[in-house]
This record gives structure tokens, C-alpha cells and sequence, in this order.
């Protein structure tokens, strides 16, 4: 359930909003607008193992982000060491951009040894 007004997001058995005190709609119901988001990608892994690594960490500071792998990688689901030479890039919205680099750069640079 969800407010009409301020689009804060209720438990179904919960009938009006705390705030705007107005009834409660499913939000399936509403259109509500998606932000537009630019991505951006940070330098090459070389090898998923570094790209995990550094998804941890964008995990654990709440930053979101995608990966895209070799197409090789992904299709056969190579996992452990993966490919020599398999390439990871890790993208994240560019307002994180900062953030995230700094937080992956001894990585990215470890990856590149």
C-alpha cells in the first residue's frame, strides 16, 4: 500500500497514511515516475574476482551499480578464476560515480597487476 500524496509505502493491513492522513491505494494502481538515472562505468576489472570484490563494497555502502561480463564468461557461466583476460565492468550511476571510485580504487589498481 502506498500514499497517493507522498508516496511513502505502507504494510497491506495499514488503511492511511501516518503523515498525510488520506487513504491508502495499492501501488500497482498508481504511475508513478521513475527517476532518470545516467550510468557511468568505472575502469576495467580484469577478472571477476577483483569485479566481486568491488561489489562488496559498493554493497556495503549502499551505492547501486550493474555488472557486465565477456560475453564467454556469461553465456557459459565460468566461475572461480574465471577467463585470462576476462574483462568486468562495473557500472554505477554517475551522482555515485565519486563515492565509488574512491571506495574501489586499490582494487581497480590491484586488478591491473
Amino acid at each position: 500500500m502506498i500514499c497517493p500524496n507522498c508516496y511513502a509505502e505502507y504494510l497491506n493491513d495499514v488503511k492511511n497514511c501516518g503523515d498525510c492522513n488520506l487513504q491508502l491505494v495499492d501501488a500497482c494502481l498508481l504511475d508513478l515516475p521513475i527517476p532518470e538515472m545516467k550510468w557511468g562505468s568505472l575502469p576495467v576489472f580484469n577478472g571477476k574476482i577483483f569485479a566481486d570484490m568491488a561489489s562488496e563494497i559498493l554493497d556495503d555502502n549502499n551505492i547501486p551499480y550493474y555488472l557486465k561480463m565477456d560475453w564467454a564468461s556469461s553465456a557459459y557461466s565460468v566461475t572461480g578464476t574465471g577467463i585470462v583476460g576476462e574483462t568486468v565492468r562495473i557500472f554505477v550511476p554517475d551522482s555515485h560515480m565519486k563515492k565509488a571510485s574512491d571506495l574501489t580504487f586499490q582494487i581497480i589498481e590491484e586488478s591491473k597487476k
